[in-house]
């Protein structure tokens, strides 16, 4: 090894995504995994924050959080992505900001944006097509492109034809999602994690609700925008006057609670079509829950048949649902094999991989 090699300055990496502790994003936590288990020796990590910041990042030697002031905290943002002394931009601008970004890249020489393709949106309702062509034009820009699943790099060659890195699935903390004690528990919890909008199918939980009304049906999530607060104020009103006594709505819960409730339940319900690797999925088998998702987006995170199932259509759903609901063996069988499938992905074997995609980008770009 030379000398130079030998005395390299860390990597400076810009997650462009928030770190305050309420912040539930999934971009936001994936980054946050990611940069509390990058070599210190290697990577220095950044990321912004608008209010009180993660405990766990806030005295991390090799995380700088970088405050937003109440107001212009745009204009901050756009200055440390144009202006910033960095090697990486992990994650792209908004959408808003492209226009700038790359024609001003020459400012900064070495600044590459690698990024994390987590969903498609080409088949989401209602998506204007401007934005839509605007996506993938940061696809086509970006120096690295890495989709979290082979779904995703089939979409992404198809949608923009741009070749990816090799696929990086997203990770699960199995040190802090772990497997509950279900022994002594009266009836059969049913719960969806997700944000209440239309695209991620928290109705079908309702009609589920009506076809199983002595399982109790959790859901988790909050709603954003003012049509989607609407959807879910439609939710609400339809589970009063059906009368499903047995669905709750608990709102927006921290990590702790949600893993709480994933140790006392017996299934994750997840009736979107439109996803990448759910995090949800990951979070879940950890703890020992069987999921039931749609197979459309082909997530490596449940294993049909073995680990829960991946379902065609909504009576195909249904079925495997009543499956579940109705056989304990099946249940703690399929429990059990999630917790050792969701092993595979725990974040610091995730994070290595990462990592190597650092040193390459860094490496082949300059």
């Amino acid at each position: 090894m030379g000398l130079k090699e030998m005395v390299r300055p860390p990597i400076k990496i810009l997650f462009n995504v928030w770190a305050d502790a309420g912040n539930m994003n999934a971009q936001s936590l994936n980054a946050r995994d990611i940069a509390l288990r990058l070599d210190t020796t290697r990577f220095q990590s950044n990321m912004f924050v608008g209010g009180e910041p993660d405990p766990r990042v806030l005295n991390h030697p090799q995380i700088r959080l970088i405050q937003l002031p109440p107001r212009c905290g745009s204009l901050v943002v756009l200055t440390h992505l144009i202006w910033g002394r960095y090697d990486i931009v992990v994650y792209p601008p908004f959408i808003g900001y492209v226009r700038y970004f790359h024609p001003l890249g020459v400012l900064w020489k070495r600044k590459k944006l690698v990024m994390p393709v987590e969903g498609p949106i080409d088949n989401t309702e209602g998506m204007n097509q401007k934005i839509y062509h605007q996506y993938c034009g940061i696809i086509r820009k970006s120096d690295v492109v890495v989709p979290i699943s082979e779904y995703l790099s089939e979409w992404v060659q198809r949608e923009t034809g741009v070749k990816p890195f090799p696929s990086i699935p997203v990770g699960v903390d199995t040190s802090f999602f772990t497997p509950g004690f279900r022994n002594g528990h009266p009836g059969i919890d049913v719960v969806f994690v997700g944000r209440l909008i239309q695209r991620k199918g928290p109705d079908f939980v309702l009609e589920a609700a009506r076809v199983f009304p002595r399982v109790e049906f959790s859901l988790v999530g909050t709603s954003y925008g003012r049509e989607d607060s609407t959807f879910a104020s439609e939710l609400k009103r339809r589970t009063l006057e059906e009368g499903l006594s047995n669905v709750r709505f608990l709102g927006k819960l921290l990590q702790a609670d949600i893993r709480k409730l994933m140790q006392q339940a017996d299934i994750l319900l997840l009736p979107s079509r439109v996803e990448g690797i759910p995090k949800v999925t990951l979070e879940a088998a950890a703890t020992g829950l069987p999921c039931i998702v749609f197979e459309d987006y082909r997530t490596p995170s449940v294993i049909n048949g073995v680990t829960g199932f991946q379902t065609r259509t909504s009576e195909e759903m249904i079925d495997r649902l009543r499956s579940l609901i109705e056989n304990e063996t099946l249940r703690r069988k399929m429990g059990a094999a999630a917790v050792e499938h969701a092993r595979k992905f725990d974040w610091n074997l995730i994070t290595k991989q990462w990592e190597d995609i650092f040193e390459r980008t860094v490496t082949r770009c300059n």
